[in-house]
């Protein structure tokens, strides 16, 4: 996820617990409780992960687009995200959005990958 001034991700401290696969070969990863708030309007803009994310919607309506396909979550709702895919969140209530998730975060990986949108 990109962060800008109105996106916060609060993101607690993590030792490495696991091992991944990766293109370039096993590596070391955490896994991490993150919670991500949008503001209403809000957008993590594009960008993918190097591993696997899950999540569930608090509080909010989120829009989650990838090149193939545009989903809606609202309160309650769960999200995965397979890694290396494009992707944009939106906050699209009137109020903030809530994303609660699990993520694996490859040691050395940033959290997101900034990427074009298709």
């Amino acid at each position: 996820m990109t962060e800008t001034p109105e996106i916060r991700v609060d993101e607690p401290a993590a030792e490495p617990a696991c091992t991944v696969p990766h293109p370039d070969g096993p590596i070391e990863a955490t896994v991490r409780s993150l919670v991500a708030r949008i503001p209403p309007g809000g957008s993590t803009g594009w960008h993918r992960h190097d591993a696997w994310q899950t999540g569930i919607v608090a509080r909010g309506r989120l829009r989650h687009r990838t090149a193939e396909a545009v989903r809606h979550y609202g309160p309650g709702d769960v999200l995965v995200e397979p890694p290396f895919v494009d992707h944009e969140a939106s906050n699209v209530s009137d109020e903030e959005l809530v994303l609660v998730f699990v993520a694996v975060h490859p040691e050395g990986r940033p959290l997101a990958t900034p990427r074009a949108a298709p």
